[in-house]
């Protein structure tokens, strides 16, 4: 952990007086952020007094002579003489933290003894905490019902010197009026997003969560980039946290709680004060980690004395050193209140978090508070909201606002409000949020279409050569239930047209994006792609996945038109029913397989009923204009697809059915970071040729794909019947953070292996021979069976190099002997995470 001790700021004196009163703030060297209980103290008349939550202290001392002592254990005590302090100006006093391998000091002890948990007081008293935990919990007992308010406001940070030089602040000068220099030492805080919530919430015992939003009052300047997805964004970094749970969540991160079962084995607790002004006596505890390297926390616990050993209260932080990205600092205070039943439960949170995206620039302050009381609250015309579908209550009029808040809005919120409607209405400020939305989106547009996406307007690919694509599609300017799309591409080698023409209705009402969907769709497709591709999760003419390894000129040209209706419900249950009809024709050096009399098969033509469906309980997700992401809760997720192939109906040939069932599950574990699970299966009845058969997904580019197989070849294997078994691990720097120098890396350990079984029936077997290919050479090289057993790979990788890349070194372990594989491959993944 790297401590910084700042030098203090002295002033001259101005008067002097009998009786002085001297104020100012306490802030952590680190962090910045404010400490709560400091002792300051006038050595020579023995005045003294401490800091509030806030940081804050008042001080009456005698004269304005004399030495001034700061201290309190864990941090490195100051003195300084009051003839330098300025009485007339509040004073900053910046603490460095002592090393965390503090040695507990026994009473009645000359001496220090070596910290261990065995015949140790405090951690005694801890592990009765543990065990009591649950039993203390109120939403381990019964439904829970609160009146929930919470309010979200998100700032940009400059330095204090630099904003008279600040570009931002010469062109919107409006904006000084509104700075706040006192939330975060050092730096001027420009509020760019206030959000205020106020509903109710029902909490089950299994940790489910249901919301009824009553208000929603707001003002931002992301609305010109993707007002729905930041929502989402924003609610997966500040999310319900609870230090009464194993985990504490922070984004898709889990930080052990310190009254975790385990907490004792990774924390270090020190006995600190009997604190008596409460109504309850508590115990206030301070707690480190064992090893300053573990992505742990720091603080302090406050504990009843009244036998009961419920939690009251906790304040958490986080340093930059515990590898978590951009974050600077964090800090986390918890209140806990008492139900009818004496349980406890979370009646006030705070998380500041300070996002360093800059060593000495612009940083991003974001605040959430969140307030509850037992009960619901107050009827305000209340309108049932889904999580996904809380932002459709903006700037609610029907709340008054200043009656309903359980507390009054800080100087920086109130300004918010004002400030961030001047900014929206600037002419420049709306030009520059427009290139912002071009970068995010990849579209470019305002109007009534917008054209995109960028990245696929020029790729490659040995059978087009250069392909040319122009595409794009119709905005919620034209209609909001109704999205045209569609693009045009052509390949310079191949000289062949494609196209794409789809149409998306809304049968709610609402966007054809937003959740929950309900939609029918028409399509008619013209293209080209790599057999067994075509479940690929990403766009294949993106010019970046152009760059490929091996032989990649083997591919179908296709036409396919399809009509699918698309509907989900509110506990995420969804549904897709379709009809399609395609042929297919051999591209590059592919051919078909020759037909039963001997001729040659040119043309494959089928339709189909094609249905899927999805159940992922619990899920969150990031709903952007026209994209979704999931936000990994650790939550598990189904779905099984089929498709039925009909021979004879719209000119099919075949008659096949093929079924496919996923399962996926992230497990958190702490500090050991969280394991990835997917499993698939397969299977398909009727005989086809093998371009019908279900081929593996293969990766042939040179990015790490964490659903496919990145070692296998496009093409190589085929089956009728499959399971397959993907493991992946990230073990968040455990490992490498214990290293000296290459803990300064923040880099992060990666596993994986890959396991899939397979099996092909005798017809198709026969039908399709071993031999389906042709290599440049003019022989046949086969496209396989797994009937030598399972294909496996695995990998081991570093992460978060430089922020945001991902280098794994792959192994295949079996069928090393197929034609022109590789054993050992290098792949590349480009991710912002926290």
């Amino acid at each position: 952990m790297r401590y910084y001790l700042f030098s203090l700021f002295l002033f001259a004196i101005s008067s002097l007086s009998a009786q002085e009163l001297l104020t100012g703030k306490v802030t952590s060297a680190s962090s910045g952020l404010a400490l709560m209980g400091i002792t300051i103290k006038h050595l020579e008349s023995g005045a003294a007094c401490s800091t509030d939550k806030a940081g804050n202290f008042k001080l009456q001392i005698p004269s304005t002579s004399g030495t001034l002592s700061v201290t309190s254990v864990g941090y490195k005590s100051q003195t300084m003489s009051i003839a330098h302090i300025n009485i007339d100006k509040s004073i900053e006093i910046r603490l460095s933290e002592e090393s965390n391998d503090l040695e507990e000091v026994v009473i009645n002890s000359p001496k220090k003894r070596r910290y261990r948990n065995k015949n140790n007081p405090t951690v005694d008293f801890i592990r009765k905490v543990i065990e009591r935990r649950d039993e203390n919990n109120a939403l381990k007992s019964s439904d829970q019902v609160f009146s929930e308010y919470e309010k979200l406001s998100m700032s940009l940070g400059i330095l204090n010197e630099k904003t008279a030089d600040s570009r931002l602040l010469k062109k919107f000068s409006f904006l000084k009026a509104g700075l706040d220099t006192v939330k975060l030492p050092g730096r001027s805080l420009i509020p760019i997003y206030m959000n205020e919530k106020l509903g109710a919430r029902t909490i089950s015992p299994n940790q489910s969560s249901a919301y009824i939003l009553t208000g929603e009052n707001q003002s931002r300047v992301d609305q010109f980039i993707d007002e729905d997805g930041i929502d989402e964004y924003l609610n997966k970094i500040y999310g319900l946290s609870d230090v009464y749970e194993n985990d504490v969540a922070i984004g898709n991160r889990r930080f052990l709680s310190p009254i975790a079962t385990l907490g004792p084995s990774f924390y270090k607790y020190y006995t600190m004060d009997t604190i008596s002004d409460t109504s309850t006596k508590q115990l206030k505890i301070r707690f480190v980690p064992r090893n300053p390297q573990d992505a742990l926390f720091s603080g302090y616990l406050y504990i009843d004395l009244d036998g009961s050993y419920a939690l009251r209260k906790a304040e958490l932080t986080l340093s930059e050193s515990t590898n978590i990205n951009w974050v600077k600092s964090l800090q986390m205070d918890f209140d806990y209140g008492k139900n009818k039943d004496n349980k406890y439960f979370l009646n006030r949170s705070v998380a500041k978090i300070d996002l360093g995206l800059f060593q000495k620039g612009m940083n991003l302050f974001g605040e959430k508070v969140m307030i509850r009381s037992i009960g619901e609250p107050a009827h305000v015309d209340v309108l049932p909201f889904t999580d996904h579908q809380m932002a459709t209550a903006k700037n609610d009029t029907k709340v008054n606002w200043d009656l309903m808040r359980p507390e009054k809005l800080s100087t920086l919120e109130s300004n918010a409000f004002r400030n961030i409607d001047s900014l929206k209405n600037s002419r420049s400020f709306r030009n520059l949020m427009s290139v912002g939305s071009i970068i995010t989106s990849g579209y470019i547009g305002k109007g009534w279409v917008e054209i995109g996406p960028i990245l696929s307007f020029y790729s490659f690919n040995p059978v087009e050569g250069s392909r040319f694509k122009f595409g794009g599609n119709t905005t919620d300017k034209f209609s909001k239930r109704l999205v045209l799309e569609g693009y045009g591409a052509y390949g310079s080698k191949d000289q062949k047209f494609k196209y794409n023409l789809g149409a998306i209705y809304s049968l709610n009402g609402e966007s054809v994006y937003k959740y929950p969907v309900s939609s029918i769709s028409v399509r008619t497709t013209r293209d080209i792609r790599v057999p067994g591709q075509d479940l690929n999760f990403l766009d294949n003419d993106n010019f970046l996945l152009s760059f490929r390894r091996g032989r990649n000129d083997r591919m179908i040209y296709y036409h396919k038109t399809q009509v699918e209706l698309h509907h989900e419900f509110d506990n995420h249950l969804s549904f897709k029913f379709g009809l399609k009809k395609e042929t297919m024709n051999p591209a590059g050096l592919l051919i078909f397989p020759s037909n039963e009399d001997g001729t040659s098969l040119d043309k494959i033509s089928t339709a189909a009923i094609t249905g899927n469906f999805r159940w992922a309980p619990g899920e969150k997700i990031y709903q952007g204009k026209r994209f979704r992401r999931i936000i990994n809760t650790g939550k598990p997720v189904f779905s099984i697809s089929g498709e039925v192939g009909m021979k004879g109906v719209l000119a099919g040939d075949y008659s096949y059915q093929r079924f496919v069932f996923t399962a996926n599950k992230r497990f958190f574990m702490s500090q050991l970071g969280f394991s990835d699970v997917l499993f698939e299966s397969g299977i398909q009845f009727g005989k086809v040729p093998y371009p019908l058969m279900m081929i593996h997904r293969a990766n042939q580019t040179y990015a790490y794909q964490a659903n496919s197989f990145n070692l296998m070849n496009t093409m190589e294997f085929m089956s009728d019947r499959y399971s397959s078994l993907q493991l992946q691990h990230g073990f968040n720097g455990f490992i490498l953070n214990k290293v000296p120098l290459l803990k300064k890396l923040d880099l992060r350990e990666w596993l994986s292996l890959k396991v899939l079984y397979g099996h092909i029936n005798t017809e198709n077997r026969l039908n399709n021979g071993r031999r389906v290919g042709p290599s440049s050479s003019g022989t046949m090289p086969a496209l396989f069976g797994l009937n030598r057993g399972p294909y496996v790979e695995g990998s081991i990788g570093l992460g978060n190099i430089f922020k945001v890349l991902r280098i794994d070194v792959v192994r295949r372990f079996t069928y090393q002997d197929n034609p022109m594989v590789s054993k050992w491959g290098i792949r590349a993944k480009i991710g912002i995470d926290f």
